[in-house]
């Protein structure tokens, strides 16, 4: 057992993601439950799968110092401040921007609470308790897995571009119970969810490429990764101001992947997965 998961730790800790929060996820299902923005209803304690799996599987392979190493990079913030301190909470600014260009053009801005009403957690929550509750789920829930723990095995095998597209794969596929559970990604069902989809892997490269700028911060990843969605995901965000960030970040992670592509890493290839 322990020979299988030595040889394919990146295998191991996507199974393990894939019970842990699938199984949590397809039990709301179950349930006839659906998660709205407001509702009491919450997928975010299966967001805490990739951590979960990458924290088991860490220890399981190298023991304290592993889990201190790990660690070490969930709260680093010497090797990216300041310029990825800033980059991390980019696009706060992005979508204030976006808004007062709206404001300028006519359009009201929304009232507060629909910027604080995030999914899967209950609406009229303060902005401190909110981002209590969403950075160790969707901030570090994903980023210590995805990056922190598959990027970092997969860097020395594939190299950064190769790396990215594979993480790209197995993070789209992770997402499939929510278009069942989330309301707002079963609207997303139809033409739209290419456009998602690609939206994804973009997303992909600019939190490979802040990861690596960052001096592999795992904090950088999880509050880029939180901003974002607070940006495009609340009901003040839909419409106009949603599809222009994601465009923003689509462009950057389109200019990242070809650059990588343009100057491919040299890699050592071994295990593959």
């Amino acid at each position: 057992m322990k020979s299988w998961i030595v040889k394919w730790p990146v295998a191991t800790c996507y199974l393990l993601t894939i019970i842990l929060s699938w199984g949590y996820w397809i039990t709301l299902i179950a349930q006839g439950k659906v998660v709205t923005p407001g509702s009491s209803v919450s997928h975010l304690p299966g967001l805490l799968g990739p951590a979960l799996a990458a924290i088991i599987v860490t220890a399981f392979l190298e023991g304290t110092s592993g889990i201190k190493e790990l660690f070490g990079r969930v709260i680093r913030i010497r090797s990216a401040w300041p310029w990825g301190m800033i980059i991390a909470l980019s696009p706060i600014p992005l979508a204030i921007l976006v808004f007062l260009m709206l404001h300028i053009l006519g359009k009201p801005l929304p009232p507060l609470h629909d910027f604080l009403t995030y999914p899967g957690l209950p609406a009229n929550l303060s902005l401190g308790f909110m981002l209590f509750l969403v950075l160790p789920s969707n901030g570090y829930g994903e980023e210590i897995g995805w990056r922190g723990f598959m990027m970092e095995k997969w860097l020395p095998q594939h190299g950064k571009l190769g790396t990215t597209l594979r993480i790209a794969g197995l993070w789209l596929f992770w997402h499939l119970p929510l278009f069942w559970l989330n309301q707002t990604m079963a609207s997303l069902v139809g033409p739209m969810l290419l456009g998602w989809a690609f939206g994804l892997v973009c997303g992909a490269f600019v939190l490979a490429h802040l990861y690596l700028l960052s001096g592999r911060s795992i904090l950088v990843l999880a509050l880029w990764h939180i901003t974002y969605n607070l940006s495009v995901a609340t009901p003040a965000t839909t419409g106009i101001p949603a599809a222009a960030i994601s465009t923003v970040v689509m462009i950057w992670g389109v200019v990242i992947a070809w650059k990588w592509w343009r100057k491919p890493d040299k890699v050592r290839q071994t295990s593959s997965f």
